[in-house]
């Protein structure tokens, strides 16, 4: 599947994405020739969007709303500004989308829009917890992939992709990352596949030859190798690898099911997402 439009989500509250995030996101689609949709949420200071739960505080809701706000729009208009001075130095195409939103805003919009595009890219800070609201229907309900841009100390940025991970378990999920991700692969220099020692049964499911097979038919210039996992759980384990490996980026399945309408996650998926040390290409 070739990527030709990708759709970006920039939260307004409480912070905006950095210059460096924005820069991330125009260089992946530089690098795949694709056109960015860019959707910038102001935040509504509509008492209907209230949720029933302020008429208890006894806080002064109004203002508190207003400068929430207030701080939302001064993002957006921020993030205007960055976002097309981004895509011009980038000379990616972008169409900007500047939304009214509601203060407890529903996924399901955006879960509607992107499955209009290609790719969803989605920031992610380390503490917004209104914008990981978003993260779960993202990945399971749109039937595209994620793209994960972790940015703040720490983080690695996207600025080239020579190398990419792959976290393989010979599951429905790993294949469909494996195959999402196969135009980025196959632009990497070196793609590193690796598997997690005790983790699952992989004999019953597939042989490596097999897999070597397809990397081959695509003409990956690949690696596979095994990982023993090191007293550590298996989110550690791929991203310990994955920054061994200088992996610019990492492929992983998603693994997860609807319980009472929550979203219970794979170990992995759940170690991954909670605070990626790089760019994590998720398919569901």
């Amino acid at each position: 599947m070739a990527i030709k439009k990708a759709l970006l989500y920039l939260p307004t509250y409480p912070d905006a994405p950095s210059v460096q995030l924005l820069e991330s996101a125009a260089f992946l689609a530089q690098h795949t020739g694709a056109a960015l949709t860019a959707v910038i949420p102001e935040l509504s200071d509509d008492r209907r969007t209230w949720p029933t739960v302020f008429g208890a505080w006894t806080v002064d809701v109004p203002a508190m709303v207003r400068e929430v706000v207030r701080i939302s729009v001064e993002n957006a208009a921020l993030l205007e500004k960055e976002v097309r001075k981004t895509a011009t130095a980038f000379q990616v195409a972008v169409d900007i989308r500047k939304v009214s939103s509601q203060m407890f805003p529903s996924s399901q919009a955006l879960v509607g829009l992107t499955r209009l595009h290609d790719l969803l890219i989605l920031p992610l800070p380390e503490s917004n917890d209104f914008d990981r609201d978003f993260i779960h229907p993202a990945i399971f309900d749109t039937g595209r992939p994620t793209l994960l841009l972790p940015h703040g100390p720490g983080k690695r940025p996207l600025q080239c992709l020579d190398t990419i991970a792959v976290a393989w378990d010979f599951g429905r999920e790993a294949a469909r990352a494996l195959s999402d991700a196969m135009p980025l692969l196959m632009s990497a220099r070196k793609v590193l596949v690796f598997t997690v020692s005790g983790e699952k049964n992989l004999e019953k499911a597939g042989t490596i030859d097999d897999l070597k097979q397809l990397l081959t038919a695509h003409n990956l210039n690949y690696e596979i190798q095994d990982v023993a996992l090191q007293h550590e759980s298996i989110g550690n384990a791929i991203t310990r690898h994955a920054l061994d490996g200088h992996a610019d980026m990492l492929v992983m399945g998603a693994y997860g099911h609807s319980r009472f309408r929550e979203f219970v996650l794979g170990g992995a998926t759940r170690g991954i997402i909670n605070d990626p040390p790089l760019p994590v290409f998720l398919s569901h």
